[in-house]
């Protein structure tokens, strides 16, 4: 309490009685004054009169008895002078008392003492004091009665009197040096938020980590209410900090729907725990409506961290549908010539196929649905240093500062500046390349359906549009090639048995220190999915059947 001493309130009666051993003090005070605050002038001698040094000597039971008695009779009277000077500090105890007294805008105050101390979890007894407990009826202007019990430590000091070890503790058991008792209001409940269907995002652990990202999104909601209360607050900040007693309840607003599918979101829960084996390894997933940009899951292994939505590492093959679609708009076909040998050499680094694999005579479509690394590393000079980023800004949105309704990074392209090392592993989704599986499920999305729509947690979010859609024919060519990579392709086994409906799926396997990270992205008729399982291995062992479950649960 950090306040200059005020006036202390006047008093009506004082009374005691004996209950067990105990004096026990209990007092009523109506406080008066027309503006409430107290009106009993302040002792000067109280005021500056210095700390009373301890003797470390134990009071006996009858004078910490009397003693206690004495202060509890002078503060619930209202007597803020009196009750400071029955303490080793009275400067501090005054400052305190009449703060307790003005930041609650106390009526009337009863004090009873216990037996039975309460405890005081900021704050060890001093050497040598006895503690009593006592019982506190503050009724507060305007909003009724807050009970509650309390603490105080009875020294002897070296001028042999026995008084209050003054803290902040005596006016409440949890205050601290740094905080102070207000009644205010308290602020709006949270509204509930729940997914599409209005069941709690309480069942889906990963929603419910993440209920707090959508605070801005809360404080729009209509028709909440602030409750009154007293809480604990930073003294010097005024935050509050955690509530003690609420008179009114607050009100929560109309409940925030999520566009969020239950059954998909249950998948997704699912496949990232046993992909991220039950959290020792990082995994995480997002599914899309193409049509809407709704998302209808997203999910993480480890709490904490929203890999799914601010990941940003390395997507490995699945960049190819993004470089896949600016060399088709740069006059490259799915059937030109693109040579996939076990190894290529950019100004004296290596590229290579994963276990040296290569194709005779490979296309564009055959380096997809193989995902060769050096095929696609031929057609380098086909494209400039700033197209690939501005294919996936411009068509695909990555990098527009996307608002889904929780904290997100979108992915990054940088421009390799002349790098011609740094162009060729962009290409395959290496290098400064970053992504994270919002990023691709909005790109597997953007490819069903040949536009870009962001990405949203909210229904009524604003959609800001690319630059520009596909084009209808460049659309249909990488449908074919992820459609290729599904059926016959590295996807093939993952996507075996989904059935007729349109589908298409590109692997990814990211080099990341000395570790594959596992990436995988798919669609299957209005629905995408990407995942990430860092550390598991090709796109195909583990971040596959990440996918696939969610696009099972989808039919």
């Amino acid at each position: 309490m950090r306040r200059a001493a005020k006036a202390a309130v006047g008093v009506i009666c004082a009374g005691m009685l004996s209950v067990a051993g105990y004096g026990v003090v209990n007092i009523a005070a109506a406080l008066s004054g027309h503006d409430g605050k107290s009106t009993s002038p302040a002792s000067p001698t109280t005021a500056a009169a210095q700390p009373r040094a301890a003797s470390g000597e134990t009071p006996s039971a009858d004078q910490a008895q009397q003693a206690a008695q004495a202060f509890l009779a002078a503060w619930a009277k209202g007597d803020t002078a009196g009750a400071a000077d029955l303490t080793d500090d009275p400067s501090a105890a005054q400052d305190g008392l009449t703060t307790f007294h003005d930041d609650l805008h106390l009526a009337s105050l009863t004090l009873a003492a216990t037996g039975t101390p309460a405890p005081t979890p900021h704050e060890t007894a001093p050497p040598g004091s006895a503690e009593l407990g006592f019982h506190a009826g503050a009724t507060l202007t305007g909003l009724g009665t807050w009970t509650y019990d309390g603490t105080l430590r009875m020294v002897r000091t070296t001028d042999g009197k026995t008084v209050v070890h003054w803290s902040p503790t005596v006016l409440h058991p949890r205050l601290t040096d740094d905080t102070e008792l207000r009644a205010q209001a308290l602020p709006p409940a949270a509204p509930e938020i729940t997914d599409s269907s209005g069941k709690s995002i309480d069942a889906y652990p990963s929603l419910k980590y993440q209920a707090a990202g959508f605070a801005k999104a809360l404080k729009a909601q209509p028709g909440g209410a602030p409750g009154k209360g007293v809480v604990i607050v930073g003294a010097d900040s005024g935050t509050a900090l955690a509530t003690l007693h609420t008179f009114v309840k607050p009100k929560p607003g109309k409940p925030l729907k999520l566009t969020i599918d239950g059954g998909l979101q249950a998948a997704a829960e699912q496949a990232v725990a046993t992909q991220g084996q039950n959290g020792k390894r990082r995994a995480s997933l997002v599914a899309i409506e193409p049509s809407t940009g709704r998302i209808l899951a997203m999910a993480n292994s480890q709490p904490g961290f929203n890999a799914a939505f601010n990941g940003q590492t390395a997507p490995g093959s699945t960049m190819k549908i993004i470089t896949s679609a600016a060399l088709l708009e740069h006059g490259v076909s799915t059937g030109t010539s693109a040579p996939c040998t076990p190894h290529v050499y950019v100004y004296g680094k290596e590229f290579h196929n994963e276990e040296g694999s290569s194709i005779s005579g490979a296309t564009l479509r055959d380096d997809f649905a193989a995902s060769c690394n050096t095929g696609f590393i031929t057609l380098r000079d086909r494209l400039g240093d700033d197209d690939l980023g501005a294919e996936a800004r411009d068509v695909f949105g990555v990098g527009m500062s996307w608002h889904t309704g929780l904290p997100n990074v979108d992915g990054s392209v940088p421009s390799p500046a002349g790098d011609k090392t740094e162009k060729a592993a962009q290409l395959i989704g290496q290098g400064k390349v970053q992504m994270n599986p919002l990023a691709m499920a909005s790109v597997a999305a953007t490819v069903r359906s040949g536009v870009f729509r962001e990405p949203i947690l909210l229904p009524d979010l604003p959609q800001q549009p690319a630059a520009r859609p596909l084009s209808p024919a460049i659309a249909a060519q990488l449908r074919d090639l992820m459609h290729t990579t599904a059926v016959s392709g590295t996807a093939d086994h993952v996507m075996s048995g989904l059935g007729s409906s349109p589908m298409g799926a590109k692997t990814g396997t990211a080099e990341v220190g000395d570790h594959l990270d596992s990436w995988f992205t798919a669609y299957r008729g209005d629905l995408a999915a990407a995942a990430m399982v860092e550390g598991g291995g090709h796109g195909a062992d583990a971040a596959g059947p990440a996918v696939r479950s969610v696009l099972t649960a989808g039919r």
